[in-house]
């Protein structure tokens, strides 16, 4: 049976159904348990009908299934600095982002606020192993089939082989390892959907990064929020706010768009009108990633970082 199961995907972490840019991969070419400590990639590249699928690096992408999208969450989440960013140059402060922002919400978590905590969105979960460290228990949750099935794999094995390419058709075989210091019996990976996350109860945190500008309906996901966050509890919430119609309809977006008399509506804005009446603001940051392609392509991006804390 293969591990990284088949499903239509369009969005960072969590968005509308959509049919995949590319083949699928096949059940024969997933990824498959080489040594009692470790997993590794079979025949990643090749797909069922030839077709090419585009990097998660590349803008408006769809493929979030597939297994390159796979190996490039893996890098980005799990790959040494060296390889990261493989030169003497370049913003060293954007790597190791999702080790960052769940350090951000473990500093301004009170003590008596660390029973529970959701990092929706988790990819393929360093920012939930990471939250380990800190709360007794962490559900990541994503809207990938495949990127709930590696953070898994990668829970039950220790370890998860994977190649990064260099160029073209050159490829670097690596390997992720659960955080040093993570407690991987306190996490928990769920595929599940960020605007219908169904009763979860009572949490003392939830963990959003680059996230929301990928959900089909944004505010939805801000309203469990208030529901669902205990009083003094967090939302740590991280976002580009690079809205796109192919992800959230216009009228959805909150802000990043001009009103009727032609006045900017900013999004951190929008999102504090929101939130204002049930958190208070206690941090802003602006905070740089780096997502790899090859050794000479690099996605770099700034999110505006809050933690809110629930009234």
């Amino acid at each position: 049976q293969d591990p990284w199961p088949q499903a239509s995907r369009s969005a960072d972490d969590v968005s509308p159904p959509a049919k995949a840019h590319g083949a699928m991969l096949s059940a024969s070419r997933c990824l498959r348990k080489a040594t009692p400590g470790g997993a590794s990639w079979a025949a990643l590249r090749q797909f069922s009908d030839g077709a090419t699928v585009r990097s998660t690096a590349a803008s408006g992408s769809t493929v979030y299934e597939s297994g390159r999208a796979v190996e490039e969450y893996l890098h980005f989440h799990y790959a040494p600095r060296e390889h990261m960013l493989p030169y003497k140059f370049g913003p060293t402060e954007a790597l190791d982002f999702p080790a960052r922002m769940a350090a951000i919400a473990s500093a301004h978590s009170r003590s008596d606020r660390r029973s529970v905590a959701y990092d929706v969105g988790c990819a393929v979960g360093r920012g939930t192993y990471e939250m380990t460290k800190t709360f007794d228990k962490v559900v990541g949750v994503d809207f990938s089939h495949a990127f709930i099935a590696a953070a898994q794999r990668l829970q039950e094995l220790g370890s998860v082989e994977f190649e990064a390419t260099e160029q073209a058709l050159v490829r670097t075989p690596l390997v992720a390892r659960l955080p040093e210091g993570a407690n991987a019996a306190r996490a928990e990976f769920r595929q599940g959907d960020a605007c219908n996350l169904g009763d979860i109860g009572e949490v003392d945190c939830i963990t959003a990064v680059n996230l929301l500008c990928r959900l089909p309906e944004p505010q939805a996901f801000l309203q469990t929020s208030i529901d669902c966050i205990r009083p003094g509890g967090i939302l740590v919430l991280v976002s580009p706010f690079s809205w796109l119609e192919e992800y959230t309809p216009q009228d959805k977006w909150l802000g990043g768009k001009v009103d009727a008399s032609g006045a900017v509506i900013d999004s951190h804005a929008a999102v504090s009108a929101i939130l204002g009446p049930f958190f208070e603001l206690e941090a802003r940051t602006d905070e740089a990633f780096l997502l790899r392609e090859h050794a000479r392509k690099f996605q770099w991006g700034v999110s505006d970082a809050c933690v809110w804390r629930r009234k």
